[in-house]
């Protein structure tokens, strides 16, 4: 179990450091790259994505509480299988299959996916991150639309996160979010929900 509580300690720790840019690396110090397999590729983004929900949104944390321990535990596992603990993890519900969408639908192209990039407390200061990560990323953003949605956050008040899209698949969204990240900065895969920014921006006079 103290293994357990060390490895979670430093999942957060390698989570804050690779979405912080403010722990830059030592000068000279050369950054370790993620092995260009996908599985290590889905751990990488993970890793990020985790960490993030952990400052800004700890309820979503706290609904996969069971399988985040589950994996800790496996991964534990690996370094010293006889000092594991034996945690319990909540089956998966089945899952039901949904009939095939219409014939004149499959060309459709989908509006729900998109990609998260940051979050911000002002319209303005969303605005200006954007034209940041425009300059950053031109080559894979230009053409997609930024979105606002409201965001709860327990103890912390109200959070715009900046998204743009949309995708025709998540798996489409993932492959711009892995470029992004491979760079040094934040990205996840969500729903394309939220308004316009440039809306957003007129509604507040900006």
């Amino acid at each position: 179990m103290k293994q357990l509580t060390v490895f979670l300690a430093a999942l957060a720790l390698c989570g804050c450091v690779t979405t912080s840019s403010e722990h830059p690396a030592a000068a000279g110090e050369p950054e370790a790259m993620v092995a260009p397999t996908r599985n290590a590729q889905l751990a990488d983004a993970m890793s990020r994505e985790l960490a993030h929900l952990a400052r800004f949104d700890p309820d979503a944390v706290e609904r996969v509480a069971p399988e985040l321990r589950a994996l800790a535990t496996a991964i534990v596992g690996l370094n010293d299988p006889g000092d594991a603990p034996d945690l319990p993890v909540t089956p998966v519900p089945a899952q039901h299959h949904l009939p095939p969408p219409p014939a004149d639908m499959l060309d459709a192209p989908s509006l729900q996916h998109a990609i998260h990039l940051a979050s911000y407390r002002r319209v303005e200061t969303a605005q200006s991150g954007w034209h940041a990560l425009m300059v950053a990323h031109g080559d894979v953003l230009t053409g997609l639309e930024p979105r606002l949605s409201q965001a709860e956050i327990a103890g912390q008040g109200q959070y715009l996160r900046l998204k743009a899209g949309p995708f025709d698949s998540a798996a489409a969204a993932q492959a711009v979010c892995l470029q992004i990240t491979n760079s040094g900065d934040y990205c996840a895969v969500v729903d394309f929900s939220g308004l316009r920014m440039a809306d957003m921006a007129s509604a507040a006079g900006e």
